[in-house]
């Protein structure tokens, strides 16, 4: 009996792989992927002219407890969705195209973890004033299709009393001179 159910279970499988690999050379024959070129200038919304401009902004937000202000210094959804998920291939390429279900999702799981951050960092940092000391990209700086990534950035921050401390937030992204958060990590 039991040489008759693995026989079953190999013969089932092997058929489905036929036909899945029939349909998938068939789709693959058939269609011809869209091609995505990078917008001549893509403007952002709230974006700042300058990193230290956006720093400024993020501790001048921050310093009033103001989670509105720190959220608009991010990529909004149309941003991420339309633009940097897109031109999120390699320097020279066209830009991917997503599905709707796909790109939603992407935005969802960085939205989320973005807005748990910011209320770590107001629960940490709100209502201080801090004095930026240093700024680091702990993970540099990368090139991308129709962007630019500073990663992680790292904060050297002395509060009012003079005591120091780190605080990492996620990417600064750059397109055509305008700044903004990717993300935001809010680690110590």
């Amino acid at each position: 009996m039991r040489h008759i159910v693995v026989s079953v279970v190999m013969t089932a499988t092997f058929l489905m792989t036929g036909v899945v690999r029939g349909e998938a050379a068939d789709a693959h024959a058939s269609t011809t992927p869209p091609v995505l070129e990078r917008p001549a200038h893509f403007k952002l919304a709230d974006a700042c002219p300058s990193i230290d401009d956006l720093i400024a902004r993020l501790m001048d937000a921050v310093a009033k407890n103001n989670a509105a202000a720190v959220n608009r210094l991010r990529v909004t959804e149309t941003e991420y969705r339309t633009f940097f998920l897109p031109g999120a291939g390699d320097p020279g390429q066209p830009g991917r195209v997503y599905d709707d279900g796909s790109s939603q999702f992407a935005w969802s799981k960085m939205n989320t973890n973005s807005t748990y951050a910011l209320a770590g960092i107001m629960r940490d940092y709100g209502g201080h004033t801090f004095a930026v000391k240093e700024v680091r990209y702990l993970k540099g700086r990368k090139d991308y299709a129709w962007y630019t990534a500073y990663r992680t950035a790292g904060l050297i921050l002395e509060d009012e009393t003079g005591k120091r401390g780190e605080l990492v937030l996620g990417s600064i992204v750059e397109v055509d001179g305008q700044f903004k958060f990717m993300s935001l990590l809010g680690k110590r």
